[in-house]
């Protein structure tokens, strides 16, 4: 029996082993990507003029401030409850968030007010509809 269960036991392992570096080289590629998009989405910001950003960074923590400027490894950041400026390395950065509505958002809001001024356009007009008004037989 004990050999049985040892027989099972190295034959699941083997099978495992192989998927277990795949998912440890798959996750190198991932912060690959990250780091590029990353990367990408700071250089855009900066040469734009919506600089102003939310980081969240890898230990969790947020971030809200200006870009100031950005370089091959790290960019600069100036907060904006303390107004310091800090480096901060592409690598420690999880998630850049702009500051502001998207443009999903906006659309939503217009489409919302169009879309009230329509309803409030109808309820008037049924409000004074009669279709009796100058009688059915003439």
């Amino acid at each position: 029996m004990n050999r049985l269960l040892g027989s099972f036991v190295l034959a699941v392992g083997l099978m495992l082993f192989p998927v277990a570096q795949s998912v440890c080289g798959q996750q190198q590629t991932n912060d690959a990507t990250q780091l590029a998009r990353v990367k990408a989405e700071i250089a855009k910001r900066v040469h734009s003029d919506k600089s102003r950003v939310t980081i969240k960074l890898r230990n969790g923590s947020e971030l809200k401030g200006r870009i100031t400027q950005a370089s091959d490894n790290m960019f600069s950041l100036r907060q904006d409850k303390t107004s310091s400026q800090r480096d901060i390395s592409y690598a420690e950065v999880v998630k850049v968030k702009g500051q502001g509505l998207s443009r999903g958002a906006k659309f939503g809001i217009l489409t919302a007010i169009v879309a009230g001024a329509v309803v409030i356009g109808a309820l008037i007009s049924l409000k004074n509809f009669d279709p009796f008004e100058n009688g059915v037989l003439r």
